[in-house]
């Protein structure tokens, strides 16, 4: 049985990939707030799980993920108010 933290890892694999996969599929935009939001909540997750099983290369990954995600969430906020 896997642990919580693996759990919470494989979670946000599934987020990242299904934001990804979605995006490809057109079926969300790439430059809405959804794709970096559902990136963002996939990568907290995968941090989440590093915390308990270390990996350094996979944490910087994620978190440029997650630093990422939030500019493409602050433009897509910024786009939003602007068309307002």
């Amino acid at each position: 049985m896997s642990s919580l933290p693996d759990l919470l890892g494989f979670a946000g694999v599934f987020l990242v990939l299904l934001a990804y996969s979605l995006q490809q599929l057109r079926r969300i935009d790439g430059n809405g707030l959804l794709y970096p939001f559902i990136n963002f909540i996939g990568a907290g997750l995968i941090l989440v799980s590093l915390v308990y099983k270390p990996n350094v290369p996979a944490i910087v990954m994620e978190a440029a993920w997650a630093v990422v995600s939030i500019v493409g969430i602050f433009f897509a906020l910024k786009t939003r108010q602007k068309t307002k």
